[in-house]
């Protein structure tokens, strides 16, 4: 990463403002999933209000409400998420948790832990909305139940399972900088046979992603992106006791971008034209049994490849192929109403290969016990997980193997002061093995290691349900990379990071209206390179609020964030705070078709999320849902 020219300051507001619809109507809003059940938090379905951990949910209803066009962008606004873009969507995105780096973190899809590349960064972050039935975020350490790297918390997603008799669905969209969408797909269920077919295409002519003003060699033409996906699962009950089912997905992206860093430090011209493409394909098979009334075993295949290719001027310009399978065996076992627990084993096999350069795979073995305790007010929970890790790293020159097992913690308390307050507070322990691309800059990096401490207060009723929390994490052994006297970028174990901080969160309906809120203060900071983390504010936060009236429902949505360091170093450019508004809108034409429309970034504020690089304008979409009920 290359060091970008200063973007000029810009004005933070410095406080989210209390917002309200003045819509005059006698009808209740449109019912919102308060308190649902949930089971990123212990492996294990709980309601919301009594997981320990601090969890938040996206249902189906706040995906089309919301409109958002990507991933990102619909998780913008929930407690603890930040995120950076490296222009438009299909370019480069990293997910801040809780303040913690974007390798930091986990995503699940139906129980699958995704690929990372080779740097350890997402690469699922560009998935379809419309494939997606709902999202569980669960923020703060995770190793015990999740292992490596599930520091900053999980984000862990369902897809569309269809229900009921099969019936059609799909969406048509179209707005600002021709942008187009459209998706269909196929549910339901049929004797013991359950299905879901979907698949898309979603493009535009996008904006030019890295800002002209940064130098004479930046290419100003619009960096598009076209993405096509296809989506399919089936399952089958073979008796009472016993499931049986496969899923399969698979996606196309291909975007323009211009170059990856300060075109002043390489040989970029204002001609050059830059385009990646890249190919995700999942499969995946499951058998699920209940043994007894007590005891449901679940055993899980996948297999996972993932292709990435840069062009310059149509020239290849680099590549890489990653390639991940797995095999997870989970048990649930209630023994009564207050005792539940959960054990599993896990095999997963990383492949990464950078054409040209270095090949590495890292195999893991690991196995997790957990339980959960109610005893009248009082609810304990206990999870220790253990990795077995070996890697290898081959390159032209050098062979190298590393081993960084590591055992992983997590022990939570929660005590219900009344009916409706409860505190609860846990303690754990994690770490995050070196990456295929860190192990490459430097064979004896050490893994990172990470101790979390968090309390919070939890208030539940039927309107309302919210949560603040305390939580701190350090790490030892940080990985970070710095740029040495030669002038080249290295990694090196750094040292002792830490972030401290509160969110919170809060989803309730208030005289009609439906109401999300979240908020979010914290110091993350490097100790031993004394410096602030890039990317990630002290302050920032969200509120959504809409109304239904009639067939229509209207609503608003601030988000806000502090200034940000841009790099992880000493001195490094800070990017200004900015709040952005949206609004956004929708009609029931019948009982099947719905309207709707949102308006992106209302006030056409200028923001930057990554230094150097632009961010979408003003913008208006419109939709037609096709949903029978």
């Amino acid at each position: 990463m290359k060091k970008s020219i200063r973007l000029r300051a810009r004005a933070f507001v410095p406080a989210l403002s209390v917002l309200s619809l003045a819509v005059a109507a006698s009808v209740q809003a449109q019912g919102i999933e308060i308190n649902p059940v949930v089971i990123s938090a212990s492996r294990m379905e709980q309601p919301l209000s009594e997981v320990l951990s601090s969890v938040s949910v996206i249902t189906r209803q706040d995906i089309e409400k919301s409109q958002a066009p990507t991933l990102v962008d619909l998780l913008q606004g929930e407690s603890g998420v930040e995120y950076g873009r490296n222009g438009g969507p299909g370019s480069q995105t990293s997910i801040f948790l809780r303040g913690q780096e974007s390798k930091n973190l986990v995503v699940l899809i139906d129980g699958v832990k995704t690929q990372a590349d080779g740097g350890g960064f997402l690469t699922v972050t560009d998935m379809p909305l419309s494939q997606i039935e709902r999202i569980e975020i669960l923020r703060g350490n995770a190793g015990a139940l999740y292992g490596d790297a599930a520091i900053g918390g999980v984000i862990n997603i369902y897809t569309r399972q269809g229900k009921g008799a099969p019936k059609a669905y799909g969406s048509i969209g179209y707005g600002s900088k021709n942008t187009a969408d459209m998706n269909v797909g196929l549910g339901g269920t049929s004797s013991d046979y359950g299905f879901d077919v979907n698949a898309g295409q979603k493009s535009s002519t996008g904006f030019t992603s890295m800002d002209p003003a940064l130098s004479n060699r930046v290419n100003p033409d619009r960096d598009g992106y076209n993405a096509e996906y296809f989506s399919a699962k089936l399952s089958k009950k073979l008796n009472s006791d016993t499931e049986i089912g496969m899923r399969f997905r698979t996606q196309t992206t291909d975007a323009d971008y211009d170059a990856k860093s300060n075109p002043d430090y390489s040989a970029s011209l204002p001609t050059d034209v830059h385009r990646s493409l890249k190919k995700t394909n999942v499969g995946s098979a499951y058998v699920r049994r209940q043994v007894s009334d007590a005891w449901s075993t679940t055993v899980n295949f996948s297999d996972s490849v993932t292709s990435y290719e840069e062009f310059k001027n149509g020239l290849n310009n680099g590549r890489y192929n990653s390639h991940q399978s797995a095999v997870n065996w989970s048990n649930h076992y209630q023994a009564n109403p207050n005792t539940a627990a959960t054990a599993g084993l896990d095999y997963v096999s990383d492949k990464h290969e950078e054409y040209n350069s270095f090949e590495f795979e890292k195999r893991t073995v690991a196995g997790y016990v957990g339980m959960t305790q109610k005893m009248d007010k009082l609810t304990l929970q206990a999870n220790l997980r253990r990795d077995l890790i070996s890697s290898d790293y081959r390159d032209a020159l050098s062979v190298s193997s590393l081993q960084p097992n590591a055992t992983s913690t997590l022990l939570g308390a929660g005590y219900q002061l009344t009916s409706t307050w409860k505190v609860t507070g846990t303690v754990s322990t994690g770490f995050r093995a070196p990456s295929a691309t860190e192990i490459s800059n430097s064979p004896s990096l050490k893994q990172e290691e990470f101790k979390s401490k968090e309390t919070g207060l939890v208030y539940a009723d039927q309107q309302t349900l919210g949560r603040i929390a305390y939580f701190h994490t350090m790490t030892h052994n940080s990985i970070d990379w710095f740029e040495d006297a030669q002038g080249q970028w290295a990694v090196r174990n750094a040292g002792e990071v830490e972030n401290k901080g509160v969110d919170a969160s809060l989803r309730t309906r208030w005289m009609g209206h439906s109401v999300k809120l979240s908020a979010v203060t914290q110091d993350p900071k490097n100790i031993t390179g004394g410096y602030a983390p890039g990317r990630r504010a002290k302050n920032y936060g969200s509120i959504d609020i809409s109304k239904v009236f009639l067939d229509y429902e209207l609503g608003v949505k601030l988000f806000a964030t502090g200034a940000r360091p841009n790099f992880n170093e000493v001195n490094s450019d800070m990017l200004a705070g900015y709040s952005i508004w949206s609004f956004y809108a929708s009609r029931k034409i019948d009982t099947d078709w719905t309207a709707r429309v949102r308006l992106e970034n209302a006030f056409d504020r200028h923001y930057v999320i990554a230094g150097g690089y632009n961010t979408p304008g003003r913008g208006i979409y419109a939709t037609l849902q096709y949903q029978p009920k």
